[in-house]
């Protein structure tokens, strides 16, 4: 396979004299090391006749006339101390030219700002970075010594790409956190570590609990971030919990006692995260839900009843009062929603009945601006002191309803990364 034409491209500084002649050699030291196939000089008006001076020293060299051995334009700026103008010249070249070429960067001379605009295209670009160097008598690089020397900012492109990564994991954006992940350039960083758990923490907070586990690596995870390792062990202790069925029920596996606590943590702890991401409707949401499943728990845990479908009889073996029954209108399937599940635990006098009736005109306040919202019946939009109103009351209400949960919603919480 025939290789990729390159292309150099070359600040150039000015100098007079002997230093002129240092850098003239400089740049023929560089041309001739890397044998590119077309040369773009980066110049003012002032440094523009230092490329006369190298083509004098590639014809006294060769005995070859420069201009028909190469094919080189300029780009020329006299902005030679303003970065961005400068940055912006090798961004559009670069664009220019990548497709067809490999591109290598020369930034051994020129202004500073020149040489620093050269050395961040390289960096942001991934572009091959060198100066030409040797040794020096009054600061200036003795003819015959020079050599290319390259130099890697590829660790400092990483840092800065890791510490963006883990500002989008920090703020739930996994998807685009792991398409950054491709972006690291270092071999030495394990890209796949930062991939698993993107993609870990993404099936957990989209509620897939078991793709979640299937891909959670908790050995990688806290080898990689050894500060987070209690954190990590927490969530896979409730990841396991959330998938986990007791074998000793009589009929078949049964899910763990724990699950539907823990799943109910993790429904909070998902609406604390979009309310940190100011997403308040979706988190109102997730509080509603949360708050209808604590009545459907308790339902379900203390007095046997499907509120999905309820069975009179059921209801009848738990002493409901019959004036109550004879107002539910009989189906082949009784379905209660979260008004009917509160008030139904307030006919069998549970705590979370009671806390309903001591709530209820706040509570139906409420649930008025959830029904209200563009992502329920309506097309207003919730607001933070709404979230929180809301949030308080369904804490209280899963504090009732297990008095455990504090530590259920710590065990699923998601790591900070630092």
């Amino acid at each position: 396979m025939p290789r990729k034409k390159r292309a150099l491209l070359m600040t150039v500084g000015t100098g007079t004299g002997d230093k002129r002649c240092s850098l003239a050699h400089g740049l023929m030291c560089s041309i001739d090391s890397k044998d590119p196939d077309f040369i773009c000089f980066f110049v003012s008006k002032d440094s523009k006749p230092t490329v006369d001076a190298l083509k004098k020293v590639f014809n006294n060299k060769f005995d070859e006339d420069f201009d028909e051995c190469y094919d080189y334009e300029f780009v020329e700026n006299e902005a030679v101390d303003k970065f961005t103008e400068y940055f912006n010249e090798f961004k559009s070249k670069i664009s220019e030219l990548e497709d067809e070429y490999r591109i290598l960067i020369d930034y051994t001379s020129g202004t500073k700002t020149m040489t620093m605009a050269a050395a961040f295209a390289s960096m942001i670009f991934r572009k091959e970075l060198f100066f030409v160097s040797g040794k020096r008598e009054n600061g200036i690089v003795v003819k015959g010594t020079e050599e290319c020397v390259p130099q890697n900012l590829y660790q400092v492109y990483d840092e800065l790409m890791i510490n963006k990564i883990k500002d989008l994991f920090n703020n739930n954006r996994f998807e685009a956190g792991k398409v950054l992940v491709d972006e690291i350039i270092d071999t030495n960083e394990d890209k796949e570590v930062f991939s698993k758990l993107f993609d870990a923490y993404y099936y957990f907070d989209s509620v897939n609990h078991e793709k979640a586990l299937e891909v959670f690596d908790i050995k990688e995870f806290q080898k990689a971030w050894p500060d987070l390792t209690k954190q990590f062990q927490l969530n896979v202790k409730a990841l396991n919990i959330m998938n986990t069925f007791n074998q000793n029920s009589s009929n078949g596996p049964a899910e763990h006692n724990l699950k539907k606590y823990y799943m109910l943590a993790s429904i909070l702890n998902n609406a604390r995260r979009r309310e940190d991401e100011n997403k308040f409707d979706d988190a109102v949401a997730r509080l509603y839900r949360s708050l209808e499943l604590i009545a459907q728990i308790r339902l379900s845990k203390k007095y046997g009843i499907d509120s999905s479908n309820v069975d009179i009889d059921v209801l009848r073996q738990n002493n409901v009062d019959e004036d109550y029954l004879s107002e539910i209108h009989i189906s082949d399937e009784i379905k209660f929603g979260l008004t009917a599940d509160y008030e139904l635990l307030a006919q069998l006098n549970d705590d979370l009945g009671d806390f309903y009736l001591e709530n209820k005109n706040q509570i139906r306040n409420i649930l008025k601006f959830r029904n209200n919202s563009i992502l329920a019946h309506g097309f207003d939009s919730c607001s933070k002191k709404e979230y929180d109103e809301f949030s308080e009351i369904v804490l209280k209400a899963a504090n009732l309803l297990h008095k455990d949960m504090e530590k259920f919603i710590e065990e699923t919480k998601f790591p900070i990364l630092l």
